[in-house]
């Protein structure tokens, strides 16, 4: 996959921003409440069994343009998440955090950048880790809110398009992930619940994903593609996961949830 075109030092960065952030443990940002841990790790486990259940059609997809391989790639890292929420063991090395959503998506983030690799690894380690960063915005004794939720989506998007030089129209990952956010401040500002303002939010990301078939495209790979059959496999996957983790919020919280 090489629609998703960034400069060759993001990885490099952000390993060392997320080394950075993991190593300051004094202020970790708010806390999810103990008795949602489990849950939230059931939600990321779902985002992850959908990535893998969903691998060989990205491939798929990703063939159109790329080399067909973007499914797979990200399969593997949705693998190793997930191997790493199982660990029985909470004090073992490597278990993923229920409580700490700053802690979580920086692990998430080192898991994906040793894992994945490439520029697909870079976006999403990048993504994970600028997320992370937004929680420690907050005081520690805050509780957490929907909007936190929506600082670090606003925030991982900024950031990836600034250092893709990428934006909406580009056939890349932001073309559902931009959408997505301005949907979930959308319907928060107008009232929503949290959980209904995600779900709007999933379909506009699944609803744009699909628009990209009409794109030009930013890569070069993309720009020699004059018509495309499938849409870009970066905004797809990124329907795929996040409807699996709304599907998983609606399981675990229902309609009513109190973070």
């Amino acid at each position: 996959m090489k629609n998703d075109e960034m400069p060759h030092n993001v990885g490099e960065q952000n390993s060392q921003t997320a080394h950075e952030n993991s190593t300051c443990t004094s202020d970790t940002g708010p806390k999810i409440q103990s008795q949602n841990g489990p849950a939230f790790l059931t939600v990321l486990t779902f985002a992850c069994e959908a990535l893998i259940a969903c691998a060989r059609q990205l491939d798929i997809m990703d063939e159109e343009c790329g080399d067909g391989t973007y499914g797979t790639i990200l399969a593997r890292s949705a693998n190793a998440i997930k191997l790493a929420i199982k660990v029985v063991n909470s004090n073992e090395e490597g278990r993923i955090s229920a409580t700490k959503p700053s802690i979580t998506f920086i692990q998430i983030s080192h898991i994906i950048e040793k894992d994945m690799g490439g520029l697909e690894g870079g976006m999403y380690s990048l993504f994970f880790d600028t997320a992370a960063k937004s929680f420690l915005k907050f005081r520690n004794d805050e509780q957490m809110t929907a909007n936190m939720w929506l600082t670090a989506l606003t925030s991982a998007n900024k950031m990836m398009a600034e250092f893709s030089g990428t934006s909406r129209g580009d056939r890349t990952m932001l073309d559902a992930l931009i959408p997505a956010e301005n949907k979930l401040r959308d319907a928060l500002n107008s009232g929503s619940s949290p959980v209904s303002a995600f779900g709007e939010a999933v379909k506009a990301a699944e609803t744009f994903a699909m628009q990209t078939v009409h794109m030009s495209g930013f890569s070069v790979d993309s720009a020699n593609c004059k018509i495309f059959k499938y849409p870009d496999p970066g905004a797809h996957a990124v329907g795929i996961w996040m409807r699996a983790a709304y599907e998983g919020v609606k399981l675990k919280f229902g309609y009513e949830l109190d973070v």
